[in-house]
């Protein structure tokens, strides 16, 4: 037997007991487990370390200046890891938060929160955009480490050669409709269907937002008027509820305002990617997976929580969503 440091703590405890029966007790071994340890560690020491008798033991000679020694080395050995500890804490305290970035959508709230139970020691800061130029252009300069955003096919977002991106799964567009409009008593909606309609829109930006509609649209055989432009949805679901306008919601938006309706369109023809991208230089590939890991179950939770979404999803919508060709 070699002797370990363990070992040391077996002795010292003994000796503060007074008994075996009672170290046993302490040590949470059986008594016959714990007299044997004893023996082999005297025997690694060159002979008894204890008196033994019915009263209980106590130290010999020999026992005393081992026991002296045993003590020194493990108040040493505390000592040494609580400075590391500690030394640890503080460096973690001073350690460059972990920025975090998005722009709206129901991934930015998961990025977060996943972020708090995956990495509680260390600080992270967010700075959630309105502009996803401005994002990316951050994560570019190393100004944000990790963040989510969606993309539009066509319409790819440069970002710097530090910078990865992954495809957590691609998101349709869902329709948003007066409750007293024809089309609402569909199921689903053709996007021609919708050739005649004004269309209230978020203002155009480097997401190319408008220039996909405009493609899409043409596609299906018309152009597209974008009559209202609005950054605030609630402003656009007044307009829609009063039949002024129709307008793209994303599916995980909660409950349709009063006066309105939201309907899937046939054949997914607009929809966007939404990414997770990192700073390679900044952002361990472990965490990144992790982080892939959460927001997806939690996508998929909100997905189960929207009952017109989630029949969407079930009647082949998650092919679409989460197939390999996304």
């Amino acid at each position: 037997m070699h002797l370990e440091f363990r070992h040391l703590r077996v002795l010292l405890t003994v000796a503060e007991a007074g008994s075996i029966r009672r170290a046993a007790a302490r040590l949470q071994l059986s008594q016959p487990a714990t007299s044997a340890q004893l023996k082999r560690i005297e025997h690694e020491l060159g002979g008894p370390l204890f008196i033994r008798s019915a009263e209980g033991v106590k130290p010999n000679e020999n026992g005393q200046y081992v026991l002296r020694c045993a003590r020194d080395l493990v108040v040493g050995f505390d000592r040494l890891r609580e400075y590391a500890r500690s030394a640890a804490e503080a460096d973690t305290e001073t350690a460059a938060p972990l920025r975090a970035g998005g722009t709206a959508g129901p991934l930015v709230p998961l990025l977060i929160s996943t972020l708090f139970e995956l990495v509680p020691e260390r600080r992270v800061t967010i700075d959630a955009r309105r502009s996803v130029h401005t994002l990316v252009k951050g994560l570019s300069r190393s100004k944000c480490d990790i963040a989510v955003f969606g993309e539009f096919p066509g319409f790819p977002l440069p970002v710097g050669e530090s910078v990865a991106t992954r495809t957590l799964l691609r998101e349709p567009v869902f329709v948003l409709l007066s409750e007293d409009h024809p089309l609402a008593r569909q199921e689903t909606v053709s996007l021609h269907d919708l050739r005649g309609e004004e269309w209230a829109m978020p203002e155009a930006d480097e997401s190319g937002v408008h220039a996909y509609l405009h493609l899409t649209c043409q596609a299906a055989g018309f152009t597209p008027h974008i009559a209202h432009v609005t950054p605030d949805l609630s402003v656009a679901q007044i307009l829609v509820a009063g039949r002024r306008a129709v307008c793209g919601v994303w599916p995980t938006t909660d409950v349709p305002a009063p006066g309105t309706v939201q309907r899937p369109l046939l054949d997914v023809p607009f929809h966007r990617r939404l990414q997770l991208a990192w700073n390679t230089e900044s952002v361990p590939p472990e965490l990144v997976d992790a982080v892939g890991e959460r927001l997806l179950a939690g996508y998929l939770s909100l997905v189960r929580q929207r009952s017109q979404y989630l029949a969407w999803w079930e009647a082949g919508g998650e092919e679409f969503a989460l197939g390999e060709d996304r």
